[in-house]
C-alpha cells in the first residue's frame, strides 16, 4: 500500500510540533494563524493548560507560555487564539487583585484562586465543626482584607434542639465579632437565597475541608451543575470531573428564577489549611476580638502564652475571650514560628 502524504497544513504542524514551544508560537504569529492579543477569563487549570473564556463565554482549551507559571481560575489572562485549530495560547497575566493560596507538596504553597473578593467557609454539622479550621480561614480573609461568612452547612441533620445548643455554643465567638453565619442545607434548601445574595457581583470561593459538602452546596446553588461539568470534560479532554484543581462557575439564577450575577469558585478539600504566615503583631491584628486588649500586656513583645500580667490571658479566663480563638492562636504563632527556624 502507498504512504499517505501529508498535505501542507499537516506537515506545518508537524513542523511547528519539533520546534521549541516559543518557536512554535511565532511561526504561527507569522504565518496569521494567532488572531489579536484579546482578554480572557481562567475558568480552570488542569497539567501545563488552561480552560479561556473570550467576553463571549466561549471556551478555549490554551497553551500557557512557560515563563508565566502557574494559572488558577479566576485569573485574568492576555491571550491570542489559534484560528484553524479552535485552541490559543497565553501570552501574559492581569495584576491579581487577591489570591487564596493553601499548603502544597515539601512545603510549598499552592495558589487556589485569583481575582476573589468573597469567602464562604463551609463549616459542616456532620462529621463535625471545628473552630480551628475556621479561624485559619477567618486570618486569611484578615490578611486578604476580603469578607468572609460561615456557612453551617448541612442542618438538615441537626435533629434535636440539643444539638442546635452545641452547634450555638461554638459558634458563639463568630457570631459576637460580626460574622455573618448562614445555615444551609442541601435537602431542605435553606439559606440557598441568602447565600446568592451574599455572592451577587462577587468572586466568590467556597472553602473547607474534604466532606464539607461544597460540592453538594454548588450543585444546589447552581441546577444545572452536571451540564456545565460535561461541558468542561469536553473542553478539557478530561472525561469526568473530580474537584482536584479550582473550577469558577457562573451564577445565574436563585431557586426562585431571581437573576443573580457573579462567579463562583470551587477549591478542592484539604486535610488541614495554613495561612500565610506573619509576625507575630499580625497575627494579632488578625484577631479581631484581641483587640481591645492588645497594648495592655506588662511587656510590649508578649506571645501571650507563658508571661506574666498578659491581658489576653487574662481576657481567656473572664470569659471577654473565646478560649477556642485563644488556642487557634496559640498554635498558629507557634507554626509560623517553627517555620523562621
Amino acid at each position: 500500500m502507498s504512504k499517505r502524504r501529508l498535505t501542507q497544513q499537516q506537515n506545518r504542524r508537524v513542523t511547528q510540533q519539533r520546534q521549541k514551544p516559543s518557536e512554535g508560537i511565532k511561526l504561527q504569529q507569522e504565518n496569521g494563524l494567532l488572531s489579536e492579543e484579546r482578554q480572557g477569563l481562567v475558568i480552570t487549570s488542569f497539567g501545563k493548560r488552561v480552560l479561556i473564556e473570550d467576553a463571549h463565554r466561549e471556551a478555549f482549551n490554551c497553551a500557557i507560555r512557560q515563563h508565566l507559571g502557574k494559572l488558577v481560575a479566576g485569573d485574568q489572562v492576555i491571550w491570542r487564539a489559534d484560528i484553524e485549530a479552535g485552541t490559543g495560547v497565553v501570552v501574559s497575566v492581569l495584576p491579581r487583585s487577591h489570591e487564596l493560596s493553601r499548603p502544597g507538596f515539601r512545603g510549598q504553597t499552592r495558589m487556589v484562586a485569583a481575582n476573589i473578593d468573597f469567602i464562604g467557609i463551609v463549616a459542616p454539622v456532620v462529621p463535625g465543626i471545628h473552630p480551628d479550621m475556621i479561624d485559619r480561614y477567618l486570618v486569611a480573609a484578615e490578611q486578604l482584607k476580603i469578607p468572609a461568612i460561615i456557612i453551617l452547612n448541612k442542618t438538615d441533620l441537626l435533629a434535636q434542639d440539643e444539638d442546635w445548643e452545641l452547634v450555638a455554643e461554638l459558634l458563639q465567638p463568630y457570631d459576637e465579632m460580626g460574622i455573618p453565619l448562614i445555615p444551609a442545607s442541601t435537602v431542605s434548601q435553606q439559606g440557598l437565597a441568602e447565600l446568592l445574595t451574599f455572592m451577587q457581583d462577587k468572586n466568590s470561593v467556597f472553602v473547607g475541608p474534604s466532606g464539607a459538602g461544597k460540592s453538594s452546596l454548588i450543585q444546589a446553588l447552581i441546577p444545572d451543575l452536571e451540564i456545565r461539568i460535561g461541558a468542561l470534560s469536553e473542553a478539557t479532554g478530561l472525561g469526568k470531573h473530580t474537584t482536584t484543581n479550582s473550577i469558577l462557575y457562573h451564577l445565574s439564577a436563585d431557586p426562585n428564577q431571581s437573576v443573580y450575577h457573579g462567579n463562583l469558585i470551587d477549591s478542592p478539600g484539604v486535610r488541614q489549611f495554613n495561612p500565610t504566615p506573619c509576625s507575630l503583631n499580625e497575627l494579632e491584628l488578625c484577631y479581631p476580638d484581641f483587640a481591645p486588649f492588645l497594648g495592655r500586656c506588662k511587656f510590649h513583645n508578649c506571645s501571650h502564652a507563658h508571661e506574666p500580667e498578659c491581658a489576653i490571658k487574662n481576657a481567656v479566663e473572664n470569659g471577654e475571650i473565646a478560649i477556642t480563638r485563644y488556642q487557634s492562636f496559640q498554635r498558629l504563632r507557634e507554626e509560623f514560628s517553627a517555620e523562621k527556624h
